[in-house]
């Protein structure tokens, strides 16, 4: 991408400009919060305008959509990140899109023919019946454009072209509502939100391979050819790791649901029913997950900077912080979510998801053990351990698995939700377990402050104790948080507050004057 910027002639037309760290963090805060905030106005919508069981139905396409966008490429897109700079420096970089983009059109194609030719069988897998046979059709047409979508946005964020992915990410965002919302005012159901959600990718991804064309077809063509061997050989082996860990990562998210379908002893409706109110559980508790995705990799640079100057002590000791501020911030935050959920059931969603309130404790405990987990997960990367990220989530889908078949007959979605906050639990654990082995000096209080989620669980009163009692040790003792970490966040406290006060000092004494 250098030679493009680097050249002249294309000087003059639009660039593919690399952004920096700083700006792509800032961009990312923004476009997230924006984002986010857009996302829970519309999953407000969606309960208010569908019934629970056409919720149900959306929540399973959107988890299937999901779950075989990433599998259908076989994980090529998700080794774009690693060797598209590789490729890139050995001039190769044209050679590399043309055949990604080939590979990923094939496999798109193929996907498509199975969804096709196997709708039936895939309307009672993922329904539990064959009245959506016509509606699988129409998801996988749908797929095209979610794969389209994602690929180009993994193409771009290889590319560095940060604020081109975001301003793809913000349209998608703010279309899906737009367009579904809009489809839905005529016909609230579930295929209502699945063109929606086509529609707003398609165009999302429309815009940014527009913006992007012009540089791309500036690429210098290769100087020799490079072997398909080669070429395959290198990027197959990271692929099916990628494959492996999305297909990990998708069935532990999505189990819970599709054992609600099958196993729980309920017809196909009921289960619907019982889906949708799960859907409605976790409007706010999926807020804190993507607040945890984007902690993860805010700090994983950090990280990877002190480990790779040999500074391993250091590594532990922030990873430890970010565990404890992390599981902190978020059981403060969920017992604000439990103390409110009554006015969010009964008055936002007008009632309509009395089964949802009544397992909102144990999403947000669900919710906030698994975003422990993506923030500790962080020390396995720095120590190139990368291999064993699917052993936590092996664990936790086997969980899931076991505690669903124990609980899902005798206590119905309540025991599902139960079984899911065991699962990312466990998840959380055996990943601390597994930094602990290589080296991460994991201390008592993380492991103090980790368990406290459970109390969410137990619901506003357990939560809110919890998080005073958490709040008390922290400033009083030193059984959660070091000494040294106290200091450093205090250092943290007064270096912000000599930046800010005399901000608002000066703001102040402007509006006096």
């Amino acid at each position: 991408m250098s030679d493009v910027l680097d050249n002249p002639v294309s000087r003059r037309r639009r660039r593919l400009q690399a952004d920096s760290l700083a700006a792509s963090v800032v961009i990312l805060l923004l476009v997230t919060m924006v984002q986010r905030s857009i996302g829970f106005g519309r999953g407000v919508l969606f309960c208010r305008w569908m019934s629970p069981e056409e919720l149900g139905q959306w929540e399973l396409s959107y988890s299937f959509l999901m779950l075989a966008a990433p599998l259908a490429v076989l994980g090529v897109p998700g080794s774009f990140g690693r060797y598209a700079e590789h490729f890139r420096q050995r001039g190769h970089l044209k050679t590399f899109l043309h055949r990604a983009a080939a590979w990923t059109g094939v496999c798109t194609a193929g996907a498509v023919l199975v969804i096709e030719l196997f709708a039936p069988e895939l309307s009672r897998l993922i329904f539990g019946s064959d009245q959506h046979v016509d509606a699988m059709r129409g998801i996988g047409l749908c797929l095209v454009t979610i794969i389209f979508y994602h690929t180009l946005t993994t193409v771009l964020t290889a590319l560095r072209t940060y604020r081109v992915v975001s301003a793809m990410n913000f349209t998608q965002s703010l279309l899906f509502a737009v367009v579904s919302l809009a489809l839905m005012w005529r016909r609230p159901e579930m295929m209502s939100v699945v063109y929606g959600y086509s529609a707003a990718s398609f165009v999302a991804a429309a815009g940014g391979l527009v913006w992007a064309w012009p540089a791309l077809i500036e690429l210098e063509r290769p100087g020799e050819r490079l072997p398909h061997g080669e070429f395959w050989g290198k990027l197959l082996r990271l692929a099916f790791f990628v494959w492996v860990t999305n297909l990990l990562t998708h069935l532990f998210a999505i189990v819970d649901r599709y054992m609600l379908v099958h196993c729980a002893g309920m017809s196909p409706q009921q289960a619907l029913d019982q889906i949708g109110h799960y859907h409605s559980s976790r409007i706010i508790p999926l807020l804190m997950v993507s607040v945890a995705e984007m902690l993860s990799g805010l700090v994983m640079p950090h990280l990877s900077h002190d480990w790779e100057i040999g500074r391993r002590r250091e590594v532990s000791s922030r990873l430890n912080l970010a565990v404890k501020l992390t599981a902190l911030g978020m059981l403060a935050f969920g017992a604000c979510v439990l103390a409110a959920g009554p006015l969010l059931f009964h008055v936002v969603l007008q009632g309509r998801y009395d089964v949802g309130l009544r397992v909102l404790p144990w999403s947000v405990a669900a919710c906030v053990f698994y975003s422990l987990y993506l923030v500790g997960q962080n020390y396995l990367w720095c120590a190139e351990k990368n291999w064993l990220q699917t052993a936590p989530l092996a664990l936790g889908l086997l969980v899931n698995l076991l505690f669903n078949l124990l609980l899902l007959p005798h206590y119905g979605l309540y025991g599902c939700v139960v079984s899911s906050t065991l699962a990312a639990a466990a998840c959380f654990a055996s990943v601390m377990g597994l930094n602990r082995r290589h080296g991460m000096a994991v201390d008592r209080g993380t492991w103090l402050i980790g368990a406290a989620p459970l109390a969410l669980g137990f619901g506003a009163t357990a939560a809110t104790t919890a998080a005073c009692i958490a709040a008390a040790l922290c400033i009083a003792t030193e059984a959660v948080l070091t000494g040294a970490e106290r200091s450093d966040l205090k250092a943290l406290a007064g270096n912000v507050a000599d930046r800010v006060l005399p901000v608002l000092r000066r703001r102040r004494l402007s509006a006096g004057s």
